[in-house]
């Protein structure tokens, strides 16, 4: 089995995140994504979106592809976790899949600044993506405060979902 691990806040999944796993499970020929949101990131501070919404968005949006998963481990951690803690939990979980890892081109370049980053480059395969222009979650938060359109942007089921719950109306 093929499994890439898609980490990131995901606030809010958007329709940038949803192409660039297709592409790679298309390209790389991968069995499975697992997006993996994160409940406190090393890399920057807490959402300012709850994970239970998160994760509603993240469902809505994968509903219907059958290679698409989501895990709530490191939600459920209630910490900080590294990417070498998730490697390590899911290479436990599935020790005979070949494992890979979604990283934007940008983070790719800082891995060697990355907690463990020998020890990472051991534990899977990195497959580097471009950041798509358009579909950045704090211009999407931006444009949902300012009150205008997401479509296209978002899944219509996750548009729905943050008009709904009054998402991103107050600034960060």
């Amino acid at each position: 089995m093929r499994i890439a691990l898609f980490g990131g806040t995901f606030n809010p999944v958007h329709n940038g995140h949803l192409l660039i796993a297709e592409a790679a499970r298309a390209s790389h020929k991968l069995d499975r994504i697992v997006f993996v949101p994160a409940g406190l990131p090393p890399h920057k501070k807490a959402p300012s979106t709850s994970a239970r919404h998160r994760l509603a968005m993240l469902r809505l949006a994968i509903r219907g592809n059958p290679h698409f998963r989501i895990t709530d481990w490191e939600i459920r951690q209630k910490r900080v976790v590294y990417t070498y803690e998730t490697l390590d939990r899911f290479r436990r979980v599935w020790p005979d899949a070949k494992l890979f890892f979604l990283v934007g081109s940008d983070s790719m370049k800082k891995l060697p600044q990355w907690r463990q980053s020998r020890r990472l480059q051991t534990m899977c395969r990195f497959l580097p993506f471009p950041r798509l222009i358009p579909f950045a979650s704090h211009d999407i938060r931006r444009r949902v405060r300012a009150g205008l359109s997401v479509r296209y942007l978002v899944p219509d089921a996750v548009e729905r979902y943050i008009r709904t719950q009054k998402l991103y109306r107050r600034p960060e």
